[in-house]
This record gives C-alpha cells, structure tokens and sequence, in this order.
C-alpha cells in the first residue's frame, strides 16, 4: 500500500544468508522484533519520524491490515465469480468462504481500532 523510496538493507545482500551481518533480517527474532517495531506491509519501518513511536508501530499494523483486507477481498471476489461461472465441484468450500468473511471482519476491525488517536 505504502510506497519507500530507501529499501531498509542493501539490495545487493541475501537476507537468507547465514553470513548475512545484518540480525535484524536474517534470523526469525530480528524479523519479529522488526514487524512489532513497525514494519508495514512493504517490509520497511514507517517512514513519517515526526510520529511518537507507538504511533509509527500504529500505522504500521493499519497498513498491514489494510494490505490483508484487499487480499481477502480479492479472493472472496474470485470465489464469487467462479460460483456464477463454474460448475460446482469447482466452488471454494462455504466454509472458506466463511472463513475469509470473518478475516476481512477481524481485520476492519483492528484497522478501526488502531485509526482512531490515543
């Protein structure tokens, strides 16, 4: 959703290599530790530096919210069009169907909480 201009590691590094010096990308740790501090659905922290941290970490969580949403949308979009266009052996089971309903609800839901100022 969000567009960086600076990529957060050297383009030029694997960040599956063991050998790689950078902890924050190349163990699970250093990546968790990186999505809770802010990274948003890109992979790069929240660019705005004028924001309180928790607010960066917010928007953040928001972005990456905002990014599952459209993807479950999507795929609720498709499971629709292939209920009126394919036979029914080929429809998505109504019980992912259902699933991706409460996804995009749980979701819009975080988006809506985390939106809103402290």
């Amino acid at each position: 959703m969000t567009t960086r201009k600076n990529p957060p590691f050297s383009v030029d590094d694997s960040i599956n290599d063991d050998n790689n010096p950078s902890s924050d990308l190349s163990t699970f740790q250093g990546c968790l530790k990186r999505i809770r501090d802010g990274e948003g659905s890109d992979g790069m922290l929240w660019p705005e530096e004028n924001l309180s941290e928790g607010r960066r970490q917010s928007l953040a969580r928001i972005d990456r919210a905002a990014v599952a949403i459209l993807t479950a949308v999507e795929m609720l979009h498709a499971a629709s069009r292939c209920e009126s266009v394919a036979t029914p052996n080929r429809h998505l089971d109504e019980g992912v169907v259902e699933g991706l309903f409460f996804a995009c609800r749980e979701l819009a839901e975080l988006v809506c909480r985390e939106v809103r100022p402290a």
